[in-house]
């Protein structure tokens, strides 16, 4: 089992509206309102939290949101670098049907002296869990004194120096920049992401699975860990490749379902001699059990659209999880959809 790391760059106050039904440009009426502290790096640490992973999340709060820490789930995992002004506001309607509506903030800016801070408590974490992983997550946020995205190399560059690998999980030209880099270990997009990466539509799982490949091969990624939504996941290495499939008994909210499915990847994929640390204590990496790291992502994913936040709150009673050499000529349910120009 691991210890992962999470960093969420740019933290949100998740807003949800629970309705009956929503009828856009009238009134609706809320039966119930939930907030809370969120952002996909903390989804994925809660996760592991209450799988029993070892874990702890880095983020950055506006200091005037600073009252959400005595309400948020799991505190004990939350590193917290305080910096100034509010984070950004995510807001979701959510139906009876299970519809989910969302209205998502732009992340806001942050400081490049503040950035820098962030970056030391986040290889200051790495150092003291040893970790096999760091998971970076959600929007990346600009520097206001630039207007440029902040920048990962040194934090990239340092946590494999120490033996972990990088995950990393956003979307759109950072999802383009840092797939390119030669410092990320695995990508979780999803088909329209890595039809977004290739420039073509899938049709079917063998259309992901090549782009999967195509990706691998152009920028010495590790893993390519595709979700595709009820059509399952794929987990893609350079000579390996693996298909997976959880059915949820009742989708009530898919918001979070992706984190929770990155969680169980990362959560189990460590093989063998090496559980922490990896490079750091044994001189190379400990190998991937891919097929174990699928397994809990598709369980994981499936568990997650079964609650009505993105807090999985046990892990009891599972729904089960197929695992199957990929079908090449399975169509997707949906088709892809894909930007010339990738944004942020």
């Amino acid at each position: 089992m691991s210890a992962v790391v999470s960093l969420t760059p740019a933290p949100v106050i998740d807003r949800t509206y629970f309705v009956d039904s929503f009828d856009a440009g009238k009134v609706n009426r809320a039966t119930e309102i939930q907030e809370f502290l969120s952002g996909k790096g903390i989804n994925v640490s809660r996760t592991l939290r209450v799988a029993g992973v070892s874990t702890s999340a880095v983020l950055p709060i506006g200091r005037e949101d600073e009252h959400l820490l005595f309400r948020t789930p799991y505190p004990q995992i939350l590193r917290i670098l305080p910096i100034p002004g509010r984070m950004r506001v995510n807001t979701q309607v959510l139906e009876k049907s299970g519809r989910t509506t969302n209205v998502n903030q732009k992340a806001v800016p942050i400081p490049q002296r503040d950035w820098e801070a962030v970056v030391d408590m986040t290889i200051g974490e790495i150092q003291s869990l040893h970790a096999d992983w760091l998971v970076v997550s959600g929007s990346v946020p600009k520097h206001p004194e630039n207007d440029e995205k902040v920048d990962f190399t040194r934090l990239f560059t340092e946590a494999r120096r120490l033996g972990t690998r990088i995950a990393f999980d956003s979307s759109g030209s950072s999802l383009e920049y840092w797939t390119r880099s030669g410092l990320v270990d695995l990508i979780k997009p999803n088909a329209d992401e890595i039809a977004t990466l290739v420039r073509r539509h899938m049709h079917t799982v063998g259309d992901v699975l090549e782009a999967g490949r195509q990706v691998i091969a152009e920028s010495g990624l590790e893993v390519a860990l595709v979700s595709m939504g009820g059509d399952g996941a794929l987990a893609i290495t350079k000579d390996d490749a693996w298909w997976g499939l959880a059915k949820a008994r009742e989708v009530v909210n898919t918001t979070g379902a992706g984190d929770a499915s990155l969680a169980g990847f990362v959560g189990h994929s460590i093989q063998g001699r090496g559980g922490k640390g990896g490079r750091a204590d044994f001189g190379t990496l400990p190998k991937l059990a891919i097929q174990t790291g699928l397994r809990n992502a598709v369980t994981y994913g499936a568990m997650a659209v079964e609650v009505p936040t993105t807090i999985i709150e046990s892990m009891e009673n599972p729904p089960v999880a197929v695992l199957e050499r990929p079908d090449p000529e399975r169509e997707l349910s949906e088709p892809t959809k894909f930007f010339e120009t990738p944004s942020a």
